[in-house]
């Protein structure tokens, strides 16, 4: 029987899209010449407005003079260190017969500057137009006008356009003439992940290429919680990842990754050592923009499910996904499932997931989720127990921003679950809030965060309803405050799923350089019902169902990114001190893991 997704594909490849070149609606792929005007933070440029621009031999700055060196006859503006020599042509603003010199500019004077780039954010000036007494709508304001080098998504969805090195993002109230602005639909090397800096391109940038060496050393110390007995455990992992991107036109594309990997385990209690290796398909769709010449995108294919703090999903699912997006609202609806030979758990599964997002501004968002998940296991006569179906279905809400400009931020998740559970009903709650201050004028740019997560537990196992909270299944609890590196923001060793559980968690970090940052963390795990089992954790040993302390852990993570430009590293250490649950002298437990990703 045809696969009716490819047919589907096929279909739509053959439609001819609405827009032309003549199309209002302007689409900034990289190599397209624009003007980019907004206020500059220290980290991105927020975008005001965004126009499309003739190729030019220079490139342009505009920007108040923050700082003037005679010395070294360097001007400031912004980011940007402006060089200036004997060649250099200064002209003033409202009197062409009238020159200036270096000596003579001051602070808060706004200049125009053409030239070209000798290297990262310094620029080879040609000549400089001076204005002694800018306008007050250009206090502030900074204008890059230059080739589009990149496009990105941020960790919320927010389109990211790099323009002279310098990352720009472009919201729902970024003024672009002559067109609505839709988001760049670009795919991601991986979702909380930078892309690539040496992407390839070839055929006039019609194909994108791009790769990941990754490498992760890792050993889990006593997670049976009793030194006596052996229980130790160290992984390796050596991984490829290559990515395609075949550009039909500005509104569609197909997009490919794939990855080759080798892993070893070593157990103590085991007398050989496992090795493995592994190939397969992570991303295969097509994507098309521009349905009917609506704001409507359809996506087929094998791609990646994901959000901002992977909470409710972080996986590659098979799937038709449609997305209608308009200024700042956005519906995403889609049906997915397995085609392939999942983990066991989430075998003979598929589900529908239909989500609402409002966007008010820059990096803050608000969502409702309805996930839908319906499992149907057929009877193994093999198998001398039968596993049981799960068909849960979530209503969510999630809520993700910052204010104070960006130094305060919060992370608000929760669901309710019902549906069944082998012959039970289910009914549950859970939530997660967070919250991190950045203070960004001290040394370092210190920071402290803190939150609590709280998951339901069952009080009568045998009333027919589990009242357990559980998440999809597809979760990663994966994210970052202000760091560099991503973690398990719910403990790197204990990597609990959020069922039965109030784990309370404070921590701090600093950010001595910009590519370096140290997060600590403490957590507190509690079980809301004494239970003699956990759900899901890295532990080999169940609780005695008596006591809830389950007992606390305390996690560094130190992470460094752009060595040499491609290279990424992180180490992340955990202590694990058992509580009472496990008995009357539990013993501690470690966890440590290196991780190396080289891009190319």
């Amino acid at each position: 029987m045809t696969n009716p997704l490819i047919l589907i594909s096929l279909f739509l490849c053959m439609q001819v899209p609405n827009s032309t070149a003549d199309d209002p609606e302007i689409r900034f792929t990289p190599g397209t010449r624009v003007e980019i005007d907004g206020r500059y933070d220290g980290e991105f440029l927020e975008a005001v407005k965004l126009v499309q621009e003739e190729d030019d031999e220079f490139l342009e700055i505009k920007g108040a003079v923050s700082s003037v060196n005679l010395q070294r006859s360097e001007i400031t503006v912004g980011p940007f260190t402006i060089l200036v020599d004997e060649k250099t042509d200064f002209d003033d603003s409202e009197d062409d017969e009238e020159s200036h010199e270096l000596a003579e500019i001051q602070k808060n004077w706004r200049l125009e500057i053409e030239g070209q780039f000798v290297s990262p954010l310094i620029f080879k000036a040609v000549e400089i137009e001076v204005d002694t007494n800018p306008a007050d709508r250009k206090l502030g304001l900074l204008e890059l006008e230059g080739y589009v080098e990149s496009q990105d998504l941020d960790e919320d969805g927010v389109p990211i356009l790099t323009i002279h090195g310098i990352p720009c993002r472009v919201g729902s109230s970024t003024e672009i003439p002559g067109g609505v602005f839709r988001k760049v639909a670009m795919p991601m090397f991986d979702r909380d992940e930078r892309r690539p800096k040496s992407r390839q391109t070839f055929l006039e940038g019609r194909l994108g290429i791009a790769g990941r060496l990754y490498y992760e050393f890792e050993e889990r110390n006593n997670l049976d919680l009793d030194d006596n007995q052996l229980a130790d455990r160290t992984d390796r992992e050596w991984s490829i990842s290559l990515q395609a991107l075949w550009s039909l036109d500005s509104d569609r594309y197909f997009f490919a990754k794939g990855r080759a990997k080798n892993s070893t385990t070593d157990e103590d209690d085991e007398a050989v050592t496992l090795s493995e290796d592994d190939r397969g398909l992570e991303e295969l769709y097509y994507f098309q923009n521009g349905i009917l010449g609506k704001p409507l995108s359809v996506e087929i294919g094998r791609m990646d499910f994901d959000e901002g703090r992977e909470w409710f999903y972080d996986s590659s699912l098979d799937a038709i996904r449609l997305r209608w997006e308009e200024g700042p609202y956005s519906v995403d609806a889609s049906w997915s499932s397995f085609i392939g030979d999942p983990p066991v758990e989430l075998e003979d599964r598929h589900q529908h997931i239909l989500v609402g997002t409002y966007r008010p501004e820059s990096k803050t968002q608000h969502s409702i989720y309805l996930i839908d998940i319906i499992q149907d296991r057929k009877f193994d006569p093999n198998l001398a127990v039968q596993l049981p179906n799960e068909s849960p279905f979530f209503v969510g809400f999630q809520s993700h921003g910052r204010a104070l400009d960006g130094d305060l931020r919060w992370w608000a998740d929760a669901a309710y679950v019902s549906g069944v559970t082998g012959f039970d009903k289910i009914s549950a709650f859970g939530c997660d809030l967070k919250v991190a201050r950045r203070f960004d004028d001290k040394w370092g740019k210190p920071y402290l965060f803190g939150g609590w997560a709280w998951g339901s537990g069952d009080d009568d196992p045998d009333d027919g309803t589990d009242h357990s909270f559980r998440q999809t299944g597809y979760q990663d609890n994966n994210s970052r405050y202000y760091g560099i590196s991503s973690y398990r923001y719910l403990g790197v060793l204990l990597r609990p799923e959020l069922s039965n559980m109030s784990i309370l968690t404070l921590g701090g970090g600093v950010r001595p350089y910009e590519n370096m940052s140290v997060d600590i963390v403490y957590h507190q795990y509690n079980q809301v019902e004494a239970a003699d089992f956990l759900r899901r954790t890295r532990l080999r040993i169940d609780p005695n169902g008596i006591d809830r302390d389950l007992g606390s852990e305390i996690d560094l993570v130190i992470g460094l990114n752009d060595v040499f430009d491609q290279i990424d590293m992180e180490f992340e250490v955990g202590y694990f001190m058992p509580g009472s649950a496990f008995g009357s002298e539990p013993d501690d437990s470690w966890f440590s893991s290196v991780q190396f990703k080289y891009y190319f």
